[in-house]
């Protein structure tokens, strides 16, 4: 075992981020995952600190051994009652699978392989797992590509959702997708956004059964500067079709009158949901 993955045992056996672990040593987040990783080596006083804070001796965390065991009573635990699977993937990456009586089973896998600061891979499952990485699956979940309850990423996928392309029961991006939804274009059950579509909308460009659009609303019930509604319109104009298909020409031109040219894109889009809808 290795002097950073016998660190990264040690601070995960005690529930420590490695952004907590770092600020109690006086380092950065980046320089304890660099020694996890074995990319860099601790000081000598930083070697003595983690010995002191952890209750083991140097030799254990230095010398080339497989195990290394704490002296404080937080970190103690019966042999009888752990079991500890390490280093099936030596090549790859770091795997751990933990099992204590009266608590779930957790796996834990990280690349070695690192993009920038970032494992390429890392996952964690089991209650409370963190993972942060390029693709990074776990309870709470930040990379590029995120998995997880509540996920943070460039694509994202959780119960509670952040990234430029979000999907989630509440998400929240650039592209957003779920039963609510916010984001620069949005689609869900409540929807919010410069163009949203959901049944419940809000926005510039608001498609849906209730709309509401500063610029242009479509929908059963719409209320905008341009409002094309089936059973009710509020606006500067108005259209209530019965159900029966809208003045395409005449919406058209209401739309290149009345809305800024500032909105082009969205002038284009919200012309083509009128043929839709």
């Amino acid at each position: 075992m290795t002097l950073g993955e016998k660190i990264y045992r040690l601070r995960t056996e005690h529930g420590l981020s490695q952004e907590t672990f770092g600020e109690k040593l006086g380092v950065s987040r980046q320089s304890v995952s660099k020694w996890e990783t074995d990319q860099s080596v601790p000081e000598l006083d930083k070697i003595v600190a983690i010995s002191d804070f952890f209750g083991v001796s140097t030799d254990q965390l230095l010398k080339d051994t497989e195990n290394v065991q704490t002296t404080s009573s937080t970190a103690q635990v019966s042999s009888e009652n752990t079991f500890d699977l390490e280093d099936m993937s030596p090549e790859s990456g770091l795997l751990r699978v933990e099992y204590r009586p009266g608590r779930r089973p957790r796996f834990e896998y990280k690349s070695k392989k690192m993009v920038g600061n970032l494992p390429l891979v890392h996952i964690n499952a089991g209650i409370g797992g963190r993972a942060k990485g390029v693709i990074a699956i776990g309870t709470v979940a930040q990379g590029w590509f995120a998995i997880g309850l509540a996920a943070m990423g460039g694509f994202s996928i959780g119960i509670v959702s952040l990234g430029l392309l979000s999907l989630a029961v509440f998400s929240f991006g650039l592209l957003s997708f779920g039963s609510f939804s916010c984001g620069v274009i949005s689609f869900g059950a409540i929807a919010v956004g410069i163009f949203s579509m959901g049944a419940l909308t809000f926005g510039q460009f608001a498609f849906g059964a209730s709309a509401h659009g500063a610029q242009v609303a479509i929908g059963d019930v719409a209320s905008g500067k341009i409002a094309l509604g089936y059973s009710r319109a509020t606006g500067l104009y108005t259209q209530i079709s019965n159900r029966q298909p809208f003045d395409y020409e005449n919406a058209c031109r209401a739309i290149d009158e009345h809305v800024s040219s500032n909105w082009l894109f969205f002038k284009t889009w919200a012309k083509g949901m009128i043929r839709w809808f």
